[in-house]
């Protein structure tokens, strides 16, 4: 775990991105899965908006995610049904994008623990328009001179 954590320092998520945005671009010459270039664009937006950490766990939360659709396009799509010219060079950029998606979630987690946030859900009280914690808010105090 100390060697996988030493890769990640060494390198940092947003050239992770770049490595996985270069590879999604080239395996984009034949069919690809069509979700990663999204996908890694918002990585850089989020990485690089510093006022709350939401977005980058949101990103972390959907690069995890993308492994798994990953495995089921790799299932669905490996053989080349479509009998497409250069489909096995756009499979190789996928398959290396693949396997590196783990490490950039591990730098994702990484990148939000630096920043001092966890990679926890939250709770339901810090959802846009939840009521705050006490239930209600005091729009104004019922004892002031307003009301006399």
């Amino acid at each position: 775990m100390d060697v996988i954590r030493q890769l990640v320092q060494q390198a940092n998520l947003a050239s992770l991105l770049g490595l996985h945005l270069a590879l999604s671009l080239f395996g984009a010459v034949a069919s690809n899965p069509t979700y990663n270039i999204p996908i890694f664009f918002f990585g850089f937006w989020a990485y690089n908006y510093h006022e709350s950490s939401s977005p980058l766990k949101t990103f972390t939360g959907i690069l995890g995610l993308s492994i798994l659709l990953d495995s089921i396009w790799f299932y669905l799509h490996s053989g080349n049904p479509q009998g497409e010219s250069g489909f096995g060079f756009a499979l190789f950029f996928n398959y290396i994008s693949f396997f590196v998606k783990p490490l950039s979630v591990y730098a994702g987690i990484v990148q939000l623990q630096e920043r001092g946030d966890s990679f926890s859900a939250g709770n339901w009280s810090e959802a846009p328009g939840a009521f705050p914690s006490g239930g209600y808010q005091n729009v104004r105090d019922a004892d002031s001179s307003e009301f006399a």
